[in-house]
C-alpha cells in the first residue's frame, strides 16, 4: 500500500521553511493546538518566595507550569491566537511571526506526546502537593516562609511579579527590571 501524503511529508526531512503552505496545512488539518497556547521558559524556582510566587500564578485561569526533563520549568498559557479564522485558519499566514513560520507541525505534539514532561501543574494544589511529595525540604521551607510572612510585619520580599497601583492605560502588574513607560531607567 503506498503512503499518504501525510505520511510522505512526515518522513520528509527538508526544513520546515521549505515546506509548501499546502504541505503545511495539509499538516494541521482538523488541528490549531499550536495557535491555542502559549509556553515560556521560567527559571525553575529554587527559594520558598519563588515557589509561592508560583502558587499565586496557579490560581489564575488558563495558567498552568509543568516541568520538563532534566529541570526545565515553562508557563503554560492557554490562550487562542487572535488572527485563527472562524475555520482554524492563520489569518496572517503569509506574514505570520517568525515563531510560528519555523514552528515544525511534523514535531508536533498531536503527533508525539510531549514524552519529557515530568510534572503539569494545573492548580496551586497540584504544585503543592508535588512539592510536599517530591520535595520535602523545599515544601517546608515554603511553609516556614508562610508562616515567617504572617508573623513578620510587612517587608519587601523579592517577587518575579510586582503588583502596583494602575495608573491610566498602564498595566497593573510589573515584571522585575521593566520600567513603566516614561519612567527612567534605574541606575
Amino acid at each position: 500500500m503506498a503512503p499518504t501524503p501525510d505520511e510522505t511529508i512526515l518522513d520528509d526531512d527538508r526544513d520546515v521553511l521549505q515546506l509548501s503552505a499546502d504541505e503545511n496545512s495539509s499538516l494541521c488539518t482538523g488541528c490549531t493546538r499550536c495557535c491555542e497556547t502559549v509556553c515560556v521558559e521560567i527559571d525553575a524556582p529554587r527559594a520558598p518566595w519563588e515557589y509561592d510566587q508560583w502558587v499565586w500564578v496557579l490560581h489564575h485561569r488558563n495558567l498552568e507550569i509543568y516541568v520538563e526533563k532534566p529541570e526545565r520549568w515553562f508557563l503554560h498559557i492557554e490562550t487562542r491566537c487572535e488572527k485563527l479564522d472562524h475555520a482554524g485558519r492563520c489569518g496572517i499566514y503569509e506574514t505570520r511571526p517568525a515563531l510560528c513560520r519555523e514552528y515544525d507541525p511534523r514535531n508536533c505534539e498531536r503527533r508525539a506526546p510531549l514524552s519529557d514532561v515530568s510534572a503539569w501543574f494545573r492548580t496551586a494544589a497540584d504544585l503543592e502537593r508535588w512539592l510536599a511529595e517530591r520535595r520535602p525540604s523545599h515544601w517546608a521551607r515554603l511553609l516556614a516562609h508562610r508562616e515567617a510572612r504572617e508573623n513578620a510585619s510587612a517587608k519587601a520580599v523579592p517577587a518575579l511579579v510586582q503588583i502596583a497601583a494602575a495608573a491610566a492605560h498602564e498595566p497593573a502588574t510589573r515584571l522585575p527590571g521593566v520600567a513603566a513607560r516614561g519612567a527612567q531607567p534605574e541606575r
